[in-house]
Order: structure tokens, then C-alpha cells, then sequence
């Protein structure tokens, strides 16, 4: 089987690890998963490549996804302040009026009714139900991938991808498609984990001291949060550029989140974000955080 790299065609890669595995899929220990990354434009991905169905990734999903990423109230509100402030982005990027705006990967929906908010015409696209019911012809929402979707060319205005295109076996083409269904002057915003953040390299550092350096890897294609390639702020510029959209906003960010003040006093979890935090400082000085926002433009 022909190993390059996705993103820029690379034959040069470093050895990084073996993925976690799920004990939901016992057939993923018969392939000999590794992960690598690209000496040439720094992305990270699995070898040989995952053969899980749609079906399959759509039971990971529904089982226990959201349940994992579960977050109190304190939480909800500065995930909401980040979504309208993205929007806000998004819609000052924009070179053509606001009109119909996909948000692919919409999960529960809440950026499609900030969205709406906003004055832009919501569509939802996801491989997973997890809207309300009376949201999905409020949202005109689409069961399945954005290739079974047949949007119109230059269809959107605005098309929004949140902690998605980390969960994607095909993310050039998956890029070029966007690209397609965006109008001239629309723009695309992506947001994805930073792979290389200080926190992720902390972290890393301290599963090693402690003889356990396989728990905590790059990527995590087999358990939450399922993410089965990996990007830093070059192979994500690298991936936008290379088919011919304009990169207008590349930044890192999320590393200041106080997550102590949600932990009881006292508690493990209390002290450990409370020494993140300060890692999550640094990061901001060293512009290393641990997310990366784009906005690219057609």
C-alpha cells in the first residue's frame, strides 16, 4: 500500500506511536494501526488507513461522544461566548452578503440558531441525529456526508467546521468540496486541536515520567474524541492553501481556560487544572495553545 501523505504528498514521515484501541470493534487490534506524522508539512495520521464504516463510526458517535464531552453550565456558557464571537469572525471575513451558511458536523445545533440569530439562513449536515426533532427542517438538516449532501455549486455564503476535520478520512477532498459549494467572497472557518500545543507536550511528558507514555498519544482515532489525523498551524495553512483559498485568519487559542473554578476545593482535579492553567498561560505567550482557528476565503 502506497504511504503519502494527504496534505502536501509527502514520502518522509516520523514513527510516532500505536493508537488506543476500543474494545467496542475488537477487529481494530488485527490491524497493525500506527501513527505518523509528516517531516514535510507536519501532519498527523494513522497507517494503514482506518477501514471502519460510516455505520460504524455513526454507533461511536451516538453512543458516547457527547456524553463524554458533557459539560456543566459553566462550561455551556463560555463554549457559547466562543461560538458567537467565532460568528462575529466569520461574518466581518465575509466579502458578499450573508445568506445560507452551513455548519458541517452540527451535532446538537447550537451554532445554527446563533447562526440564525446573526441573520444568515442555518443548514445543518452531520452523520449523526443529534438534534431536536423539530430542528432539523427549521435547520434543513442533512444525514450524512457532505459528498451524499450534492450541495449546489457556490451555494453558501458561509460554511462553519468546528472539531470536525480531525474526524475525517479524506480531508483534502473533503476541503476541495467546500471550497465548491462556497460562493466567491463567502468564507470557510475551520477550528481544530492543536497537536502540538505546550498542553499536549506537557501532558505527553508526564505519562512518559510516569511509565506510560502509550496512554496519552497524538491522536486518538478508536476513543473519544475519535480524532484520526492531526493538525498544528503548518499543515493546516498548508492544506487551505494548496487549494487556492485565500488564508485571511490563522491563530491559536484556548489555553486560559479556568477550569479549577468548576472543580471542588480541594479535589484532584482541582489542583491539576489549577497547574494547567499555568501551562495554558505559557502557551499564550509562546503562541502554542491548544486549539487553531482559520478563516479562509474564496
Amino acid at each position: 500500500m502506497d504511504m503519502r501523505c494527504k496534505i502536501c504528498d509527502g514520502l518522509l514521515f516520523k514513527y510516532i506511536g500505536k493508537p488506543r484501541t476500543n474494545p467496542v470493534f475488537p477487529r481494530i487490534l488485527k490491524n497493525d494501526y500506527r501513527i505518523f506524522q509528516c517531516q514535510r508539512c507536519d501532519y498527523y495520521f494513522i497507517f494503514p488507513e482506518i477501514d471502519l464504516s460510516q455505520e460504524e463510526w455513526k454507533k461511536f458517535y451516538e453512543t458516547d461522544y457527547f456524553q463524554v464531552a458533557k459539560q456543566t453550565q459553566w462550561h455551556k456558557r463560555i463554549r457559547q461566548k466562543e461560538r458567537i464571537e467565532r460568528l462575529e469572525l466569520l461574518e466581518n471575513s465575509l466579502k458578499i452578503a450573508k445568506g445560507k451558511f452551513l455548519d458541517m458536523g452540527c451535532g446538537e445545533g447550537l451554532v445554527l440558531k446563533n447562526a440564525e440569530l446573526l441573520g444568515f439562513e442555518p443548514y445543518g449536515l452531520d452523520i449523526a441525529r443529534n438534534l431536536e426533532n423539530t430542528d432539523s427542517d427549521r435547520y434543513h438538516f442533512f444525514l450524512g456526508n457532505v459528498f451524499e449532501a450534492n450541495y449546489p455549486d457556490e451555494y453558501f455564503s458561509a460554511i462553519y467546521m468546528d472539531s470536525v476535520l480531525e474526524h475525517l478520512s479524506n480531508p483534502m477532498e473533503t476541503l476541495k468540496e467546500l471550497k465548491r459549494i462556497l460562493k466567491p467572497g463567502g468564507a470557510l472557518l475551520i477550528v481544530v486541536p492543536n497537536e502540538d500545543s505546550m498542553e499536549n507536550s506537557f501532558k505527553k511528558l508526564c505519562y512518559r515520567l510516569i511509565f506510560q507514555a502509550g496512554k496519552y498519544g497524538k491522536i486518538k482515532p478508536f476513543i473519544a474524541p475519535y480524532h484520526i489525523q492531526g493538525f498544528n498551524k503548518k499543515s493546516l495553512s498548508h492544506a487551505l492553501k494548496s487549494i487556492g483559498l485565500n488564508l485571511l485568519v490563522l491563530q491559536d487559542f484556548g489555553g486560559n481556560y479556568p477550569f479549577w473554578k468548576n472543580d471542588r476545593i480541594g479535589s484532584k482535579p482541582f489542583f491539576a487544572d489549577i497547574f494547567l492553567y499555568g501551562i495554558g498561560l505559557l502557551s499564550i505567550v509562546w503562541k502554542n495553545q491548544i486549539q487553531i482557528l482559520a478563516i479562509a476565503k474564496k
